[in-house]
């Protein structure tokens, strides 16, 4: 025990750094744009009408019931603005310590089974990588989601290795806490997103009993209390919907879940290999290390072996279930960022210990992506900088108005670009000389600041040329009696930005405002010949009606 005490102790520090980088990566300037796409307004939306209502039992959108979301997320996100208020910041800090607990998770896990640099490494690519990154940065449902399912896997991997040295009691016991935990996470996993989590791990541990030959080290009878425990976590939470509103509520949601992932009638269509170059551009740097880790290592010990081939099992699994769904949404695949940062954690904590070699296998993907990533930055500053000469080329009318916004660039903002560059071709050049520590943590720093820095200086100024004259007209009607109806388009920030009051709270509307743009403008005039121009903004257009 004394001996488990001080274990600790010694790895307190390292915890403690980890913690830090975290907060200074995903804490800062969370508030600094508003809330972007459908689902991060959406999902604030639903948390500000639970403050607004006291409804804390259903999720509610625009004030009605909404089937597709169970409530974890949601209560997180409700709780952050009651203490800090109904606002950006408030809206993604869940993520913001889901990001910093991630990094602690993966961080004990790669020292628990490998050893405490691969936890570094593994938590530094999490923190470091593009996509990961930014999630931590958002107020979207996914890191949540996405933590409990692997801690789930997890501990369902943990119930494949049998420790020969433990006596058959002690054995026992830790399967029955493994279980326990695996039950808990997937179970915590289906409240914050639905059922796809059970489906998720299932699949995993699947595809390794099919890959070790029918060789299960998990009894049928683990299975059916695994499943049972998970029931009791999400039979609780519809019992309790089922007393407060009914049994319609729990089959209106079970219906959404079926729906939502036959059809993808949540997002668009793509190629069904949408995923793939998706997660090698946003999980850059580390989606670039990973090609020489898909084949066995001889220094692998078994359980080594075991969770490498859990972690690569896991991804694929999730590339199908991707590819099979309709919609082709971003963080769909999200939760692949913890397979592909632990293969390339993997991989550097291999080429540290001189077991791997620095080949063509990481230099031309960490080039060629990363010159791909810099170009396109650069060349999207060099066309909104000066858009003149692009726009007879543009056919949409609203992007070439919205170009025309006056935004203050420099010439100077292509060097953060540049730098990067310089940054990943020393790094690159160092690991091939053998200066192995210097070039992983110049590439792992590097990346980190590169994803910070953009997202603190380049992407509020995107800002201005997509929504923000949308969202200072909707702020400027939060006090008034009033309605305010999108046309042409889809928003949700007319709720949110509107600070829309709960049906009890309502006063009878005077005014009738309608938000387009310049393209759906005759839309407007079809449908509300009354209406009148207000006036126009960086591509939008703002009517009133009585």
């Amino acid at each position: 025990m004394l001996e488990l005490v001080e274990k600790r102790i010694r790895q307190f520090p390292t915890q403690l750094i980890l913690v830090v980088i975290g907060a200074i990566l995903f804490l800062p300037f969370l508030g600094k744009v508003h809330l972007f796409g459908l689902d991060e307004i959406s999902f604030a939306e639903s948390a500000r009408e639970m403050l607004a209502s006291r409804n804390f039992h259903v999720i509610q959108f625009d004030f009605i019931p909404y089937f597709g979301k169970p409530p974890l997320f949601i209560w997180l996100q409700a709780l952050s603005m009651h203490y800090f208020g109904v606002n950006e910041f408030a809206a993604r800090l869940p993520n913001a310590i889901v990001g910093i607990a991630t990094m602690l998770v993966v961080f004990n896990i790669g020292r628990y089974v490998f050893n405490s640099r691969l936890g570094v490494l593994w938590a530094l690519f999490f923190a470091c990588s593009i996509l990961p990154q930014v999630q931590f940065k958002s107020g979207i449902i996914d890191p949540a989601f996405n933590l409990f399912t692997f801690l789930g896997i997890f501990f369902m991997y943990k119930l494949n290795i049998i420790n020969e040295f433990e006596d058959r009691k002690t054995r026992k016991k830790n399967r029955r806490r493994n279980l326990l935990f695996s039950a808990l996470f997937i179970g915590l996993a289906t409240l914050t997103k639905g059922p796809v989590a059970i489906l998720i791990c299932l699949l995993t541990a699947s595809a390794y009993i099919f890959a070790n030959r029918g060789k299960m080290k998990i009894e049928l009878t683990e299975l059916f209390f695994w499943g049972i425990l998970i029931s009791i976590i999400g039979i609780a939470w519809l019992l309790l919907d089922t007393s407060m509103n009914g049994f319609a509520f729990v089959m209106q949601f079970l219906r959404y879940q079926v729906r939502w992932f036959s059809t993808g009638e949540a997002g668009e269509g793509g190629p069904f290999f949408y995923h793939i170059p998706l997660l090698l551009i946003g999980v850059f740097p580390a989606s670039a290390l990973i090609f020489s880790t898909f084949t066995r290592n001889v220094y692998d010990d078994l359980s080594e072996h075991i969770f490498r081939k859990w972690m690569i099992y896991f991804l694929i699994v999730v590339l199908i279930l991707c590819s099979l769904t309709p919609a082709r949404i971003v963080h769909y695949s999200s939760v692949c960022y913890f397979s592909i940062t632990f293969l390339a954690a993997y991989y550097l904590n291999l080429l540290f210990d001189g077991k791997a070699t620095w080949r063509w296998k990481q230099t031309v993907p960490l080039m060629g992506i990363g010159i791909l990533i810099v170009g396109a930055l650069t060349a999207a500053i060099f066309i909104i900088k000066s858009p003149e000469p692009f726009l007879p080329y543009i056919q949409d009318d609203f992007a070439k108005e919205a170009l025309k916004t006056p935004v203050y660039w420099s010439d100077w903002d292509i060097r953060f670009g540049l730098i990067y560059l310089f940054c990943l071709v020393v790094s690159i050049l160092l690991m091939q000389s053998k200066n192995v520590r210097w070039g992983a943590y110049l590439l792992l720093i590097s990346s980190g600041l590169f994803i910070n820095t953009v997202m603190i200086f380049i992407v509020p100024r995107v800002e201005k040329y997509t929504q923000a004259a949308l969202i200072e007209f909707i702020q400027t009607k939060q006090n008034e009696a009033c309605t305010i109806e999108p046309v042409g388009f889809k928003t949700y920030a007319h709720l949110f930005y509107a600070l829309k009051p709960a049906p009890e709270k309502q006063v009878s509307s005077k005014k009738n405002y309608f938000i387009t743009k310049v393209n759906t403008v005759p839309e407007v005039l079809q449908t509300h010949p009354a209406a009148h121009e207000l006036y126009r903004k960086n591509g939008w257009v703002f009517f009133v009606g009585e």
